[in-house]
């Protein structure tokens, strides 16, 4: 298809789409000639996935172009690279105790109880949760005691930016994970890597989150000086 025809197709406008491609967000078009470029679905697909992703969820576009860019290594995520991995890990990481939870033993507060959804927590017909989902309604639960409400901008809106940060940033650990461990070492060793990784990598996030927001408070601090 041609330019005009791309356009139509996406809603979006040459420019844009030049811009993209230049982005590297687009792959080059075939050259018929110097003057005549002809697109195909790829593109327009493409530019449907960046439209979504800046209307849904806000993204810019260099965390947009990661994104595509693990979609495009997919192949690290076929089955047959480690088939028992998720099972496994899933096994080793369960907590003990009941693998249910009855939703009414939690004592989740009514103003979380209407937003279950944002924190993507299940509810089963039994008015039962997974024993994941359970503990992180008492985390939640622990952050409302303290003050962190709705009223105070705990709301919905901020689970939604958790949920983006920690979907797009575990796209890229596993893809990361298969790319280099996949035909390297074999499944048990994987496995013991992916089991204590987990946990020493949240503590590791943990400390850099503590250090960027000490470091952002005193910018605040020194900003508000220098102003003064």
């Amino acid at each position: 298809m041609r330019m005009r025809d791309l356009e139509k197709a996406s809603g979006v406008g040459r420019e844009t789409i030049r811009y993209y491609i230049r982005e590297g967000l687009l792959p080059e078009p075939d050259k018929a000639s110097r003057n005549s470029a002809r697109y195909s679905d790829v593109h327009v697909a493409r530019l449907k996935a960046i439209k979504r992703l800046q209307e849904e969820r806000f993204l810019p576009l260099a965390v947009i172009r990661e994104l595509l860019e693990a979609e495009d290594g997919n192949r690290w995520l076929l089955p047959d690279a480690f088939p028992m991995l998720d099972a496994l890990l899933a096994q080793r990481l369960e907590e003990a105790g009941p693998a249910r939870v009855a939703l009414a033993d939690l004592g989740v507060p009514d103003h979380q109880r209407e937003h279950l959804d944002d924190l993507m927590i299940s509810v089963a017909d039994d008015g039962t949760v997974s024993a994941r989902d359970a503990a992180i309604l008492r985390t939640v639960g622990r952050l409302d005691e303290i003050g962190f409400r709705p009223e105070l901008g705990f709301n919905d809106g901020q689970m939604r930016l958790y949920h983006v940060l920690i979907d797009w940033l575990t796209n890229q650990e596993i893809r990361h994970f298969l790319e280099h461990t996949a035909g390297q070492v074999g499944e048990a060793k994987a496995l013991d890597m992916a089991e204590q990784g987990i946990a020493l990598i949240n503590e590791l996030l943990g400390q850099l989150r503590t250090r960027a927001l000490l470091k952002k408070l005193a910018e605040r601090r020194r900003i508000a000086n220098d102003n003064g």
